[in-house]
């Protein structure tokens, strides 16, 4: 079998950007390509009512080009960010045929994204976390400054750039 491309989203709602992402993925990995999709179901991310019902919502993407679209069960779709990205990301490769994960970005750009992943996954990084919390830093922001710190201006980069395509790895 040749490439299987996932994509993660919540399409709330389904946009003509979300589009754009199916279509030059299958551009650059083949017009032939499965494009299984994960999204959030009658909750979005963290909670809020999604602004169309799921089954609408997956209409569109099948429409503008998914092959498959799955719900991402309730308690991965109600965690915060990283538990969103941990459990869709996990079911596609539960599948066992997703090649490649294609993605939106701020910068279009995958070096800067693997630079921020690094200092996420430096062990340190924890040690300046609890730092800035026990400054009186919220969450938010001591996550973004204690990134920023370990990624440098990579990390800041990769927040402040329009939307410039599509980025995509290996699953």
């Amino acid at each position: 079998m040749g490439n299987v491309i996932g994509i993660v989203a919540e399409y709330n709602p389904f946009h003509n950007g979300h589009a754009r992402l199916i279509e030059q993925t299958r551009a650059r990995l083949g017009a032939d390509c499965p494009v299984v999709c994960v999204m959030s179901g009658d909750f979005a991310q963290r909670g809020s009512p999604a602004v169309y019902a799921k089954f609408a919502r997956a209409e569109a993407a099948a429409r503008c080009g998914a092959d498959l679209v799955l719900e991402l069960p309730l308690p991965w779709a109600l965690s915060s960010a990283e538990g969103f990205a941990r459990g869709a990301v996990g079911l596609l490769g539960s599948l066992g045929v997703v090649t490649h994960l294609s993605f939106g970005s701020e910068c279009g750009e995958l070096e800067p994204l693997q630079r921020v992943t690094e200092a996420l996954l430096d062990p340190l990084l924890g040690e300046d976390l609890r730092a800035e919390l026990q400054a009186g830093c919220c969450r938010a922001a001591a996550g973004g400054r204690t990134a920023r710190g370990r990624a440098g201006r990579a990390a800041a980069g990769a927040e402040q750039h329009p939307r410039r395509g599509v980025s995509q790895g290996d699953l």
